[in-house]
């Protein structure tokens, strides 16, 4: 019961683990990511290791969301990650002219030096890292991570590693505060 008087659903679980006796409440960080469908994007923007510039571009496009694009194999298998930030400086490369990159300063001169190359990157080759975590893991480990790392977004996959989706840190800090104030 809040404050007001209103009703508010919690998870429980029961304390036996035969589903009677007392009921505990459950903090919401602690359900599993799972538990939360509301929270996982499937069908995240993903591409393969030597697909072209433009490919990538496409399936960032497709999900601007996620703020990267996924590196998979043929499998689904979890390859890595190919970032914003790191697209941002090929993008540069291809649509503005040379004298303008300085002026840019917030792109990194190691990625627009790869980019002045003049090679039309692959997505093996634009990628990094990426981290991932299985969507039985809780949404305050999950945010955890991600705070951690610097990353807006991470990959959930599955034992074998194959990527099912992802969550976003801005949409589980949300959740969260809907939960915890409503």
């Amino acid at each position: 019961m809040l404050a007001n008087g209103a009703e508010r659903s919690r998870d429980t679980t029961s304390e036996s683990g035969t589903g009677g006796g007392r009921q505990k409440v459950v903090p919401a960080w602690q359900r599993p990511v799972e538990q939360c469908p509301h929270l996982i994007h499937l069908a995240p923007p993903a591409v393969q290791p030597p697909d072209p510039l433009q490919t990538v571009v496409a399936a960032f496009a497709s999900d601007p969301g996620a703020r990267l694009v996924f590196v998979t194999d043929a499998d689904d298998h979890l390859l890595g990650a190919v970032t914003e930030r790191r697209l941002d400086a090929d993008l540069v490369r291809q649509v503005l002219p040379q004298p303008l990159w300085p002026a840019l300063g917030e792109l990194d001169t190691r990625d627009l030096m790869r980019a002045a190359q003049g090679k039309v990157p692959t997505a093996g080759a634009l990628m990094t890292l990426c981290i991932s975590a299985s969507p039985e893991g809780s949404l305050g480990d999950a945010a955890i991570t991600m705070i951690r790392e610097s990353q807006p977004v991470l990959a959930l996959v599955d034992d074998a590693q194959r990527l099912l989706g992802y969550v976003s840190l801005f949409e589980i800090l949300t959740d969260l505060l809907r939960e915890t104030h409503p």
